[in-house]
């Protein structure tokens, strides 16, 4: 009896925090969600694949029709093309087929079609090359040109000097992100709470001392180890790995702050949502395995499905992984990196602003 009595205590406990109890079960079936999407193997039709058709013959016209059964073919002029993929980051690259390819294939003369990539999207890269393979055998109407060696593919990087990475390059800052984010979350939150069992948050309540400043001298002491945590990760990956670590260390550096300045204002909203100390587990958890599924740290971030992208675009992580990615992979100077930056700056102030707003100590 005594054994059921503590088990049935335990068990009202364990209920009597709704949030939590309902975490077993919702967050779970979040990440599974987003898993088996991203996973689900059918990504490739989402890639956006510009194609330049300078030529507009029947040889361009049968590659473009083919093409469009395996990508999200779009036919546009150059520059349009050219700015999705070294600008926008829209598209993995793009191809442009020249003046003149189809005359040329039709009197057995060799063509060079140009493939113009972003290496940084190297996994969305091996879709395309694999859709220009299946586009090469399905254009058995004309000869399959490629088996022939009519048409030449040549390939040339526009955002760097890179012409091919590995999954490195996407696993190790992703990984590092997520580490960062779930030391951030959990050392703010956890931090907060310890405070009001310690009375540290009610002698700050009576001191001089604006809650504001307060609450920012805590997050300025997270941000300084995040920042130094994210860049010795970085340099570790660099010294064991080989990654780049991109043209400039001093922008990396500012990219790094950036970025965990935008992480530690959003963990003061997950300190706010979590009232209690129990409840930061299950509340910082859920928050580190979504936004780490949705903004690209375990895989590659045009992997997944276009409605996920869209969600995706909200997270903290989305715009962080942009970021790293455009300073190690990318080669972009610091001008180029402003608008993101700006983006993640605008993204912690408003996220300090509501949280500050929404946390209250459960004493004061």
């Amino acid at each position: 009896m005594t054994l059921l009595r503590i088990t049935l205590k335990d068990l009202r406990l364990i209920l009597r925090d709704r949030w939590a109890a309902m975490s077993l079960l919702i967050v779970p079936v979040i990440i599974i969600l987003v898993i088996a999407e991203t996973q689900s193997g059918e990504g490739s039709s989402t890639i956006l694949f510009p194609i330049v058709n300078e030529d507009e013959g029947p040889v361009a016209n049968v590659l473009i029709r083919t093409l469009k059964e395996h990508l999200d073919v779009r036919v546009v002029d150059r520059e349009t093309a050219e700015s999705w993929v070294a600008k926008e980051n829209r598209s993995p690259a793009l191809l442009v087929l020249p003046t003149g390819l189809s005359k040329r294939y039709l009197t057995e003369r060799p063509s060079t079609i140009e493939l113009l990539t972003d290496p940084a999207a190297w996994k969305e890269l091996q879709a395309i090359k694999m859709a220009l393979m299946l586009a090469d055998r399905e254009a058995s109407s004309l000869g399959d040109p490629f088996a022939e060696e009519l048409l030449e593919l040549e390939e040339q990087s526009l955002t760097g000097t890179w012409l091919k990475f590995t999954s490195l390059e996407q696993n190790v800052p992703g990984f590092s992100m997520t580490f960062v984010l779930l030391s951030m979350i959990f050392g703010v939150a956890f931090g907060m709470r310890d405070e009001e069992s310690w009375g540290t948050s009610h002698r700050l309540s009576i001191a001089p001392v604006g809650h504001a400043s307060v609450i920012g001298g805590k997050l300025l002491a997270r941000l300084i180890v995040g920042t130094v945590q994210l860049l010795l990760l970085l340099t570790f990956g660099h010294f064991m790995y080989g990654l780049t670590l991109g043209n400039s260390i001093p922008t990396l550096i500012v990219t790094a702050t950036v970025i965990v300045f935008a992480m530690a204002c959003f963990s003061l909203l997950i300190a706010a949502v979590a009232s209690t100390r129990e409840q930061v587990v299950p509340v910082g958890i859920s928050a580190v395995f979504i936004l780490a599924a949705l903004g690209g740290c375990w895989w590659p971030f045009f992997e997944q499905p276009q409605w996920m992208q869209v969600v995706a675009h909200g997270a903290v992580t989305t715009w962080s992984m942009f970021a790293i990615h455009d300073v190690m992979l990318r080669d972009k100077a610091f001008v180029d990196l402003l608008p993101t930056l700006a983006f993640l700056l605008v993204y912690g102030g408003v996220s300090f602003a509501v949280g500050l707003r929404l946390f209250r100590y459960s004493e004061t």
